[in-house]
């Protein structure tokens, strides 16, 4: 079985309302992990040897992400900040090269400028909070 490469996964967040284009999130170099994690809840007795659990309500978490800034794309970045201050709950994708996907809904939770070094590139870092249950659809082979 081969491996697949990251280069190319583009994450976006849909139009909505009165947005004229999708907000693609560019100059990306870090997408951090997308999942469920159950909680646990305990319902040890005096009667059990040891502990014992249940899983309880499933959490997919925070997306982080990380990149460069660049000019061509500061009204982007722009974009990112206002959903930061909005707190909406938007609907996001996560596409990759293979055409496999994730689709969420989540909120900016975190939006800001990296720490500037000399001779360094200037970089941006951000989380999404995923609201509800993510949907993954896998690639549909070519014919």
């Amino acid at each position: 079985m081969s491996k697949r490469r990251s280069l190319g996964v583009v994450l976006t967040k849909i139009k909505s309302g009165s947005e004229q284009t999708d907000l693609v999130i560019r100059n990306l170099t870090n997408i951090g992990e997308l999942g469920l994690e159950a909680e646990e809840i305990e319902v040890t007795t005096l009667d059990d040897d040891g502990k014992v659990f249940i899983g309880g309500g499933l959490d997919a978490g925070e997306l982080t992400f990380s990149g460069f800034t660049d000019d061509d794309h500061e009204t982007d970045l722009e974009a990112l900040y206002a959903l930061v201050q909005s707190q909406a709950v938007e609907d996001f994708t996560l596409v990759f090269p293979s055409g496999s996907k994730w689709e969420f809904e989540a909120y900016v939770k975190m939006f800001k400028e990296a720490e500037s070094e000399v001779n360094g590139v200037r970089g941006f870092t951000g989380s999404l909070r995923i609201s509800g249950i993510p949907e993954f659809t896998k690639a549909t082979p070519s014919a």
